[in-house]
């Protein structure tokens, strides 16, 4: 877990999932900044030239995978620690996150309030 989270970058396909993370993380932490992508190529454009303390990614999105995503991440030598969503709880996509580096951690949609407490406050 990362220490002092103050930003964090979505990057999944279902808007409904970032109206529901952003109400449950601000009501968690209030004065955390939240930035949502639905489309994985307008992130990375972002990442090239921002930061932030922590990535939450979505495995299963139409334009590229999660793991697309990860390598061109890394392609572009952009150095961010990565907590992986699936809304599935398939072994493969668990044990698949731990052969990339920047991979902290694995979550399960919809992020659960205990869930998103320990994240936030570990």
């Amino acid at each position: 877990m990362v220490k002092n989270l103050n930003k964090i970058i979505f990057v999944d396909d279902d808007k409904i999932q970032h109206m529901i993370n952003k109400k449950n993380m601000l009501r968690v932490k209030p004065d955390l900044e939240l930035i949502f992508f639905a489309d994985p190529f307008l992130a990375l454009d972002w990442l090239e030239s921002n930061s932030a303390d922590l990535l939450l990614l979505d495995i299963n999105m139409p334009e590229m995978s999660g793991w697309e995503f990860l390598e061109l991440l890394a392609a572009k030598n952009i150095e961010i620690n990565v907590n992986m969503l699936s809304s599935s709880m398939d072994p493969d996509d668990f044990q698949k996150s731990n052969e990339f580096t920047s991979v902290s951690g694995f979550l399960i949609k919809p992020l659960q309030l205990d869930v998103i407490e320990r994240l936030l406050n570990p």
